[in-house]
């Protein structure tokens, strides 16, 4: 009698574990880890040095967004070229970095770094424009991070000291 009641009592839960309906499912995936986004694409990053506007270019990303006609959180990954492909170092924007830099995305990202690549590679890693050392010509990628989201956006510059 008592392994028929155990029985019993096992299979209960089982069926109660297995039958947990759909909007109870749903429900626990409308609840992100990430704030209130709606935009289905990265924020746009806006960057003045001086008076001067530089021209950016969206690279990889991982985007999560809430869609506001369900609620469900969507996830949006694409690839890309390296940042020496996307953009000629030889054709940058000259810019002076003494001069006042602006660093503006459309939505603040939680934390940015500066990538700084000669044509082939990484060659440091910042923080801030007034961190940077070098001079000449460079591509600057630039990494945002918004909780569970990241994005990268590319420029060439021929950086001097005036």
């Amino acid at each position: 009698m008592k392994i028929q009641i155990i029985v019993c009592l096992l299979m209960i839960c089982f069926l109660i574990g297995c039958n947990m309906d759909e909007s109870a499912q749903i429900a626990s995936t409308k609840i992100p880890a990430i704030s209130d986004i709606h935009e289905e694409k990265p924020p746009t990053l806006i960057i003045m040095i001086g008076e001067e506007v530089i021209k950016t270019y969206t690279g990889a990303y991982s985007w999560h967004y809430i869609k506001k006609s369900t609620g469900e959180v969507i996830q949006v990954q694409t690839d890309h070229a390296p940042p020496y492909e996307m953009v000629n170092i030889e054709e940058g924007t000259t810019v002076n970095l003494t001069e006042h830099i602006d660093v503006r995305f459309s939505i603040e990202p939680s934390s940015y770094e500066l990538r700084l690549w000669n044509s082939e590679e990484v060659i440091a890693t910042y923080n801030s424009f007034e961190e940077i050392k070098e001079r000449g010509n460079y591509i600057v990628e630039v990494v945002g991070n918004w909780e569970e989201s990241r994005a990268t956006y590319v420029a060439a510059l021929n950086i001097t000291k005036q």
